[in-house]
C-alpha cells in the first residue's frame, strides 16, 4: 500500500471515529434527558434535575432540557435560578416563543419590570394575538399609567384585563390588574369578590389573604377580620406574621388577655414548639414588660425543651435591659458549647447583631462569615452581610446577596426593606419605592414598614397615598404613637384641620406623657396653621399655667412671638422667665438665641460663653458661638473657637462638618476631604455628607481612583431633584464620559442654581462634549459673567474655551 493510500485510510478511520464520538455525545445527552423526564414523572425531582445538568455538560444548547429545568426550579420557588435559566434559554434560542413568554411572566412576578418590558416587547413581535402576552402587556402598561398618573390608560387596561379574564381565567397577572384596578376606582366590594375568586384558584398565595384582610379592616368589618385572621393562622401555621397580626388585632381592641390566651393555646407543655414560645415572649415584652418576659424565659429554660434557644433569648433581653456584659458572657457560653446546627447558626447571627450594636463590628462580621461558611443560604446572616455591603456603597453586590435571601423567604419584609435601601444607594428611587410598598404588603401594614414607605411618599410629594398607607397601618394598630405623629404632621401639611384634630384626640387617648405632649404640639400647629396666632399663644400659656414645669410650652411661646415678627414681645416674656428661673438652661440658651436673631451679636456671644463655662461639652453651644462670631463678621475668631471646641469634642460630627466647610472655603480642599471621609465612614447613609465628599473628590482630584470613589459614593444622588445633588452626580457622569447622563442632571442643576458659576461651567463643558457649540458659548459667557474676578482653574479654562469657540466660529 502506498503512503497516499495509507493516509486516505487513516483519514477515513479518523473521520468515522469523530462522527461516532459526536453521535455518542448527542445520544448520551438525549439519554440523560429522557431519564430526567422519567424521574420527574415518578416525582423524584432532585435526581431529575441532576440528569438535566448532565445534559448541559454534553449539550449546553439542549432546548427542551433547559426549558423543563427552568420550569421545574421555578415550581420549587427558586426564582433567581429559574430566571437565569430562562435567560440562558432565550439567549441560546431567541425565537423560542414559549420560553420568552414564561421569562416575561417570571419577570413580572419578581417585579423585574425592565426585563419584563424587554421580553414582552420581543414576544409581542412573535405572537401579538397570544392572550398571555396581551396580559403581560396589559400589566406593564397599567403599571406605567399608575406611575404617570394617567387614569384614562388605567381604566382602559382594567377593561382590557376584564376582557382577557374569560380567556385566561387562571392567569394571576390578569387577576392582579383587575384587583388593583377595582381598588384604585374605589370599588372595594368588587375587589373583595375578585380576591375571593383568586384565592379559590390559588389557595396557597398568602398575599391574597392579606389583601382581603386589609379591605375588610378598611370597611370596619371587625368580626370578619377576626375570623379571617384565625383562618390565616390555621392555613399558614408557619407564618409568624399572621399570628403577629392577630395579636395586633386583639391589642387594637385593648384585649391583651385574649391575645395572651391565644398565644398560650399554641404552646404544648413539654413539647419543643419554639415558634409559639418565642411569639409569647415577644408579646410579653411589649404588653407586660421585660421582667415578666424574663420570668417566662426562666420557666422555658427549666422546662428543658430547648435550653440553648431560650438562654440566648434571655441573654438578648438582658442586653436590652442594660446588662450587656452578662448578656455577652452568656451568649459566648451558649455558642461555645452548642452543637453545629441550624439553631446554633441562628443564635450566632443574633449574637452578631448584639456585638455590632455594642461596637464590636469585627466580632460580628467574624460570626456572620462563620455562619455563611457552614450555610451559604442562611437568610439572617445574608441580611447582615447585605447591610454591611450597602454601608460600604457596594449596592450591586448587596442586591445579589438579597436576591439569594429573597429566593428562600420571598415574603420577608426585612429583605425587601434592605433591597430598597440598596436600590436607593444606586439612585433608583422608583424601584426603591416599589420595594418599600411590597414590604408594607408583606408585613400586613405593620407600623415600621408603613412609616418607612409613608415617609418615602411624603418626600416624593405624594401626600394622599402616604395618608392611605398610614391609615391602613392604624386600622390594626390604632395605638401606634409613631404612626399617629406622622399622620398628624401630614394633615398639618395638607391643612386638613378637622382630620388633624382627630389625630390630636387619638394622641390624647393614648393616655401617655409622650402622647399628650405630641397632642399639645399638634394643637399649637393647628392654631398657627389657621393663622390664629393669638389663640396659639393663649393655648401655650394655658399649658404653662396647668403645669409649672412646662418649659417646652414656655419656649414655644418665645418662638411664636419671634415667628410673628414681635421680637419685643419675645424679649419681654423671656425676661420674665429668666427673672423667675435664672439658672434654667433652656431659657439661658433661648436668651442668647434671641439676641443673635435680633442682631445683637455681642450680647449673644457673651451669653454663649457664659453657658459654655457650665456646659463645656455641649456641641450645640459651641456651634452657636461659632455661628454668632461668623455672623458678626469675625471669621478668624470663629475659626479659633471652632478649634477650641474640637480640642474638647474631637469626634463632634457637626463641629467636624463646620471645620470641613471652613477648610474648603480657605482652599484646603484636601483637608476638607479628609474630614468628610471620616464623617462618611462613621455614617454612610447621610446624603449631604455623601454629596460634599463626592463633589470634592470629583472637582479637586484628577486620578481615576478618586473618580471611581466619587461615583460609588454619589450613585444615590442619581435622579435627585435637588440642584446641588444634580450638579455633583452630573459632573461625575461627565468625568466618566457619560455625557448624556450628565446632561440630564446638569441642565436642571444649572436652572436651579442660576447664580453658581461652577455649576454653569459644568454644563458648558457637557455641551462641548456633546458638540453643541452655540449652547456651550452662551453657557461659558454666563459662567464668566458670574465668576467675575474669582481665581479658579475652572474659570481660566472657561476663558480659554470661550476664546477657542469664538475663533472656530
Amino acid at each position: 500500500m502506498t503512503f497516499g493510500n495509507i493516509f486516505r485510510v487513516l483519514l477515513i478511520v479518523c473521520g468515522l471515529t469523530f462522527v461516532s464520538a459526536c453521535d455518542s455525545a448527542e445520544e448520551r445527552a438525549e439519554n440523560h434527558y429522557q431519564k430526567g423526564i422519567a424521574l420527574l414523572q415518578e416525582g423524584d425531582v432532585d435526581r431529575a434535575l441532576l440528569e438535566f445538568r448532565n445534559v448541559f455538560k454534553l449539550d449546553p444548547a439542549h432546548r427542551d432540557a433547559r426549558h423543563i429545568y427552568a420550569k421545574t426550579v421555578l415550581e420549587r420557588g427558586n426564582y433567581q435560578e429559574a430566571f437565569s435559566q430562562y435567560l440562558r434559554l432565550v439567549e441560546q434560542h431567541p425565537d423560542f416563543f414559549e420560553g420568552r413568554r414564561e421569562l416575561a411572566e417570571l419577570a413580572v412576578k419578581t417585579q423585574n419590570w425592565e426585563e419584563a418590558r424587554r421580553h414582552t416587547r420581543l414576544a409581542l413581535e412573535m405572537a401579538p394575538e397570544d392572550p398571555r402576552i396581551q396580559a403581560l402587556d396589559t400589566a406593564i402598561t397599567f403599571r406605567r399609567a399608575i406611575q404617570d398618573g394617567d387614569q384614562a390608560t388605567q381604566a382602559a387596561m382594567l377593561d382590557r384585563a376584564l376582557t382577557l379574564k374569560p380567556i385566561l381565567p387562571e392567569n394571576e397577572i390578569v387577576r392582579s390588574v383587575i384587583i388593583d384596578g377595582f381598588l384604585r376606582n374605589g370599588d372595594e366590594d368588587k375587589a373583595l369578590a375578585e380576591i375571593g375568586e383568586t384565592i379559590a384558584l390559588y389557595p396557597e398565595n398568602i398575599q391574597l389573604y392579606r389583601m382581603r384582610l386589609q379591605l375588610l379592616s378598611r370597611q370596619g368589618r371587625e368580626e370578619d377580620v377576626e375570623a379571617r385572621l384565625r383562618e390565616m393562622v390555621r392555613l399558614f401555621p408557619d407564618d409568624e406574621a399572621s399570628k403577629a397580626l392577630l395579636i395586633r388585632y386583639y391589642l387594637s381592641r385593648e384585649d391583651s388577655d385574649a391575645a395572651e390566651a391565644f398565644l398560650r393555646e399554641q404552646i404544648t407543655p413539654g413539647v419543643q414548639n419554639d415558634d409559639a414560645r418565642i411569639t409569647l415572649i415577644q408579646f410579653l415584652i411589649s404588653a407586660r414588660g421585660p421582667q415578666v418576659a424574663q420570668a417566662e424565659l426562666d420557666k422555658f429554660i427549666e422546662d428543658g425543651t430547648n435550653t440553648d434557644r431560650f438562654r440566648a433569648m434571655r441573654a438578648g433581653l438582658a442586653f436590652d435591659m442594660g446588662q450587656q456584659a452578662e448578656a455577652i458572657a452568656e451568649l459566648e457560653d451558649v455558642v461555645a458549647n452548642a452543637e453545629p446546627s441550624v439553631q446554633t447558626r441562628e443564635i450566632k447571627v443574633a449574637f452578631a447583631r448584639i456585638l455590632a450594636s455594642s461596637g464590636n463590628e469585627v466580632g460580628a462580621r467574624a460570626l456572620v462569615e462563620e455562619v455563611l461558611a457552614e450555610d451559604v443560604g442562611m437568610v439572617e446572616a445574608l441580611k447582615m452581610r447585605a447591610a454591611w455591603l450597602i454601608e460600604a456603597d457596594q449596592a450591586d453586590e448587596a442586591i445579589n446577596v438579597l436576591r439569594s435571601a429573597l429566593d428562600q423567604k420571598p415574603d420577608d419584609p426585612g429583605i425587601m426593606t434592605l433591597m430598597s435601601a440598596a436600590h436607593a444607594r444606586n439612585g433608583d428611587r422608583e424601584l426603591s419605592g416599589e420595594l418599600l410598598s411590597l414590604a408594607v404588603q408583606a408585613s400586613n401594614s405593620a407600623p415600621a414598614e408603613s412609616l418607612r414607605y409613608a415617609k418615602f411618599l411624603i418626600a416624593s410629594d405624594k401626600l394622599l397615598p402616604a395618608e392611605g398607607v398610614l391609615i391602613d397601618a392604624l386600622r390594626l394598630a390604632p395605638g401606634s404613637y409613631p404612626v399617629l405623629v406622622e399622620l398628624g404632621q401630614l394633615y398639618i401639611r395638607l391643612k386638613d384641620w378637622p382630620r388633624a384634630e382627630q389625630v390630636e384626640r387619638a394622641l390624647r387617648g393614648l393616655d401617655t406623657d409622650a402622647g399628650t405632649a405630641q397632642a399639645d404640639r399638634l394643637r399649637f400647629s393647628i392654631l398657627r396653621g389657621q393663622t390664629n396666632n393669638a389663640d396659639a399663644i393663649a393655648f401655650l400659656e394655658t399649658l404653662t399655667r396647668e403645669d409649672d414645669s412646662a418649659t417646652a410650652a414656655q419656649v414655644a411661646i418665645v418662638r411664636a412671638h419671634l415667628l410673628n415678627g414681635k421680637p419685643d414681645a419675645a424679649r419681654t416674656y423671656l425676661d420674665e422667665l429668666l427673672a423667675e428661673s435664672p439658672d434654667e438652661l433652656a431659657f439661658r440658651f433661648l436668651d442668647a438665641a434671641v439676641y443673635a436673631s435680633t442682631g445683637d451679636f455681642k450680647a449673644a456671644e457673651q451669653r454663649y460663653r457664659s453657658l459654655l463655662k457650665d456646659y463645656s461639652t455641649s456641641e450645640r453651644l459651641w456651634l452657636e458661638l461659632v455661628r454668632t462670631l461668623s455672623r458678626d463678621g469675625r471669621p478668624d475668631a470663629a475659626a479659633t473657637e471652632l478649634d477650641r471646641a474640637l480640642e474638647i469634642l474631637p469626634e463632634g460630627r457637626d463641629l467636624l462638618w463646620a471645620k470641613a466647610t471652613l477648610l474648603e472655603q480657605g482652599g484646603d480642599t484636601q483637608g476638607a476631604i479628609g474630614i468628610y471621609e471620616k464623617l462618611y465612614a462613621q455614617n454612610t447613609s447621610t446624603s449631604v455628607i455623601a454629596n460634599n465628599l463626592a463633589s470634592l473628590l470629583s472637582t479637586v482630584r484628577d486620578d481615576a481612583d478618586s473618580l471611581e470613589r466619587a461615583y460609588a459614593v454619589a450613585r444615590r444622588l442619581r435622579g435627585s431633584d435637588f440642584p446641588p445633588y444634580q450638579d455633583t452626580y452630573g459632573w461625575i457622569a461627565y468625568r466618566r464620559g457619560d455625557y448624556r447622563e450628565a446632561l440630564t442632571h446638569l441642565e436642571p442643576a444649572a436652572a436651579g442654581l442660576p447664580q453658581d458659576p461652577l455649576v454653569q461651567y459644568h454644563l458648558a463643558k457637557t455641551y462641548i462634549a456633546l458638540n453643541r457649540p452655540d449652547d456651550a458659548q452662551a453657557q461659558l459667557e454666563k459662567t464668566l459673567q458670574l465668576a467675575g474676578e474669582t481665581a479658579r482653574p475652572e474659570f481660566d479654562d472657561a476663558r480659554q474655551l470661550l476664546l477657542q469657540l469664538k475663533n472656530d466660529g
